[in-house]
């Protein structure tokens, strides 16, 4: 047989093997016969083809069934992100959590966190829209009326005109405030800080100057001790002004508003701005930084636009700080800005 030595085939005795044998100076040529090997042979063969066969009519109902249960719930929530899409109110719809495969698991209640995420900044965003119409409806409809009230009674009253223009000029004044802070809210939301070494006394120091004349209360500006912080000198400047500005809004004119800064053994920074006030409830205090919040209290009685405070919350955040309130005793409010070392790098 050809590529197979010793191999041979005779008509009627079928395939033989052949070997050379030598054995005491005599030389043997053994033949044996292939015939039982050879049938074992064939039956491994048909066992191999049969289970072939039946592999190849099996293997397509097993994978279209593996195929079903890992795709199946994929092609569910593929089905229900379009229907999520094409609803008017999608943050009430949520999609279904298959039980298996576990990848698919993780992922749609990956997806439903993000959904809840995306609905509570929708609301946000409709809720910061509707205040800020209402903001700016009041200046606004004040302003026009008086510009009605000099068009249609001027010439006839002159004297109504000088007060007239006193309500425009101041009206637009807090629309002008307003919208400068609904900018620089608007910035703070995307703001990336830039970080660098100052010191953090003197900016306190010069701030705590600025605003001393521009408020009604009387600052207490002290000898800070030096630290170096590694932050955005601006930002902490600006919370610092928020924060000055709040406390000397709702405290009593000529009053005392203290400004301290302390640095524990650990590195962590603390400044605090306590002012002799009204005081903030335990119900407001939930809420304070929240935008455009104001106490009903203090609605129509205190200028302002509720949004000093949530901007001096949101870059607290981003220069990853904190910002707490609490009690002043006997009256007032306490506000704590925490910066710890590795929030500055």
């Amino acid at each position: 047989m050809p590529l197979v030595s010793n191999l041979y085939y005779r008509p009627k005795f079928g395939f033989l093997y052949r070997r050379m044998v030598h054995a005491r100076g005599i030389h043997y040529t053994l033949w044996q016969s292939m015939h039982a090997q050879l049938a074992v042979l064939w039956r491994v063969i048909q066992v191999t083809v049969i289970l072939l066969l039946l592999t190849l009519l099996i293997a397509p109902f097993y994978i279209r069934r593996l195929t079903k249960r890992l795709t199946g719930p994929i092609a569910n929530l593929s089905h229900t992100t379009k229907i999520i899409t094409a609803s008017k109110e999608p943050g009430s719809m949520k999609l279904p959590v298959p039980d298996h495969p576990a990848e698919v698991t993780e992922l749609a209640a990956n997806f439903n966190e993000l959904l809840a995420m995306l609905d509570k900044r929708q609301e946000q965003q409709k809720l910061f829209v509707m205040n800020a119409a209402h903001e700016l409806r009041t200046p606004i409809a004040t302003i026009r009326s008086h510009a009605q009230l000099i068009e249609r009674h001027g010439e006839a009253h002159p004297e109504i005109i000088a007060k007239s223009v006193g309500y425009i000029t101041e009206e637009s004044r807090q629309m002008q405030q307003l919208i400068e802070e609904l900018l620089a809210l608007s910035r703070a939301d995307q703001l990336v800080l830039e970080v660098h070494d100052f010191d953090l006394s003197a900016i306190i120091a010069n701030t705590v100057q600025k605003n001393d004349g521009d408020l009604s209360t009387n600052l207490y500006n002290e000898n800070y001790p030096q630290y170096s912080l590694r932050c955005n000198e601006n930002a902490i400047e600006q919370i610092l002004n928020s924060i000055l500005t709040n406390a000397s809004k709702y405290s009593p004119n000529d009053s005392s508003v203290a400004v301290q800064l302390e640095q524990t053994k650990t590195g962590t920074i603390f400044i605090t701005v306590a002012d002799q006030g009204r005081g903030i409830s335990e119900a407001d205090k939930a809420h304070i930084f929240e935008r455009f919040y104001r106490s009903a209290d203090i609605r129509g009685s205190v200028a302002g636009t509720g949004l000093g405070l949530a901007i001096a919350a949101q870059l607290t955040k981003l220069i990853g700080g904190e910002i707490s309130v609490k009690d002043n005793d006997p009256t007032g409010t306490i506000f704590t800005l925490k910066i710890t070392p590795h929030s500055n790098n």
